[in-house]
């Protein structure tokens, strides 16, 4: 079954050298004075890998979270199953009524840590990413604000 959130073979088809020679190509082609174009098409490189690198940890986030949430789905099924197991060999009104409410208690505190743990995932994976492109943005201004210097 193909997963409609499994983006490995189309990243895998991008090739971001092809694109860097596509753009050198049209970039060369116009004569722009004070332009060096090296730095311009090393800083779009660098873009393009900095692009690369934060796709690749957000792919990497959403398998590790659908993982995961696999993992609840399995332990929800199997905690289900026991609970059942457990009402069904319950005698008396006051036992199951008791099994009831201390099931519910046990699956709502696990609701909670689950919830939880999904929410520290996330929240790591987008910091991961927000890292990679924050680097980018910044080193890309130090690049701008240089290149500017050697015009002057």
């Amino acid at each position: 079954m193909n997963n409609p959130f499994d983006f490995t073979n189309l990243l895998k088809a991008y090739d971001p050298q092809a694109f860097l020679k596509q753009l050198q190509g049209g970039f060369s082609s116009y004569q722009l004075p004070n332009i060096d174009s090296d730095s311009f098409m090393e800083s779009q490189k660098k873009n393009l890998e900095a692009l690369m690198a934060a796709n690749q940890a957000a792919l990497s986030g959403t398998q590790e979270l659908l993982r995961y949430q696999s993992e609840i789905m399995k332990q929800a099924m199997a905690d289900a199953t026991e609970a059942a197991n457990s009402l069904a060999s319950s005698t008396s009104p006051q036992e199951i009524a008791e099994k009831q409410t201390e099931l519910v208690r046990a699956a709502f505190e696990k609701a909670v840590s689950n919830s939880t743990e999904l929410s520290e995932l996330i929240k790591t994976n987008q910091e991961q990413i927000t890292a990679l492109v924050n680097e980018r943005f910044t080193d890309a201004l130090k690049e701008v604000k240089d290149s500017i210097k050697k015009m002057g």
